[in-house]
């Protein structure tokens, strides 16, 4: 009857399964190997989309709302340089291309 002992790797958190007879390595687990053993991959995985696609999704809005206010405060410079013009009227009209010939 073989006995084997599971040790716990200070090093490199691995689960790691030793022989007692010999003191051989019979198996080794990575940690990662490890967490994910119990957890479907499948959901994981379709778990990890739909985070995704949440964060993209933030991510969206949060640029479309910074270019609304950006527009919102060109659209204001604008509206202030029309009521200026308005105000205080044209002096010249501007040169064309046809004024210089």
């Amino acid at each position: 009857m073989a006995k084997t002992f599971y040790v716990n790797c200070p090093c490199c958190r691995a689960l790691i399964e030793v022989a007692a007879e010999d003191g051989h390595v019979v198996n080794k687990w990575t940690p990662s190997e490890r967490e994910t053993s119990g957890i479907d991959k499948m959901s994981a995985a379709l778990q990890k989309i739909e985070d995704d696609k949440k964060k993209r999704a933030t991510l969206f809005d949060k640029t479309k709302a910074g270019l609304d206010e950006k527009k919102k405060k060109i659209d204001e410079a604008f509206k202030k340089e029309v009521e200026k013009v308005k105000k205080e009227g044209i002096g010249e009209k501007p040169l064309t291309p046809f004024d210089l010939d």
